[in-house]
């Protein structure tokens, strides 16, 4: 087998990798000279093929050059102002299941994992089963507080639309 063919193997192969794994570029750049120098050594060696195949594997390299920019370009300015998707930031605002009374401790059940929690500042006090979202984080203890359902949101509104009603009157 000749010395070009299995450069060219290699580039593509380093190519493929590149889609799987996160190596930021590094994979791709190399596959990109890797198929360079094995079109240069093609059209250097003596087979009867290795001119057109040298001439396509210089082509396929530009062409996979100029997909890797304009990819890596729009994948960084899609995902750059995406907020972070793991640690504590994700986790403030998140909502969980109390799994015990909160009054004012107790524990949350949220994103699969079994959380000790308290309850804010000024914050009624939580029962069993009721939903809670997280305020803040203090190390390994969730700060939260408790999240209106439905039923106790339209209750809301009713008692201030008969607010409304009886200071018309």
């Amino acid at each position: 087998m000749e010395a070009f063919v299995v450069i060219a193997l290699i580039g593509i192969g380093l190519l493929a990798a590149e889609l799987l794994l996160p190596t930021g570029g590094i994979l791709a750049l190399l596959g990109i000279a890797g198929l360079v120098v094995g079109g240069i050594l093609a059209i250097n060696s003596d087979s009867s093929s290795a001119d057109w195949v040298g001439g396509a594997l210089i082509a396929f390299a530009i062409l996979s050059a100029i997909s890797f920019f304009y990819i890596t370009r729009k994948v960084i300015h899609t995902t750059a102002d995406l907020p972070p998707l793991a640690g504590i930031e994700e986790m403030v605002g998140a909502e969980g299941e109390a799994r015990s009374r909160i009054d004012p401790t107790g524990s949350v059940f949220m994103r699969g994992t079994l959380w000790s929690a308290r309850l804010g500042e000024g914050m009624g006090p939580v029962a069993f089963g009721d939903r809670v979202r997280v305020e803040a984080v203090d190390g390994l203890t969730l700060v939260v507080g408790p999240v209106a359902t439905p039923a106790q949101q339209s209750q809301v509104i009713n008692k201030v639309d008969t607010n409304r009603v009886e200071g018309a009157s």
